[in-house]
């Protein structure tokens, strides 16, 4: 998160906005728990145990959708033979970049 979500001001770390004090802590945790799954998606990977990775990689798309998480996602569903929820993530990535572009 870059910015406040409810007056667009620059956050700078801290728990409340220095702008309008909303409390946007448990935003920062919810993103700091997505990319712990992230990370642990990528672990999983790493010592080829697919369903884990699918799982790990699943919670973190189920707490922040961006398209490196849904990327993850799809992967690790094709690796674990899951390939209808593959063809699904597929489309919300491609649903995803196209909301970034415009």
């Amino acid at each position: 998160m870059q910015r406040c979500p409810v007056c667009n001001a620059r956050w700078n770390g801290n728990r409340n906005c220095h702008r309008c004090k909303s409390d946007i802590g448990k935003l920062a945790d919810i993103e700091t728990a997505s990319d712990d799954f992230y990370q642990q998606a990528i672990a999983a990977y790493e010592s080829s145990d697919y369903p884990a990775m699918l799982n790990y990689a699943t919670r973190a798309c189920s707490l922040r959708r961006t398209p490196k998480t849904i990327r993850m996602a799809a992967c690790a569903a094709l690796l674990s033979e899951q390939f209808d929820a593959a063809l699904n993530l597929r489309g919300k990535f491609i649903s995803s970049k196209q909301e970034n572009h415009i």
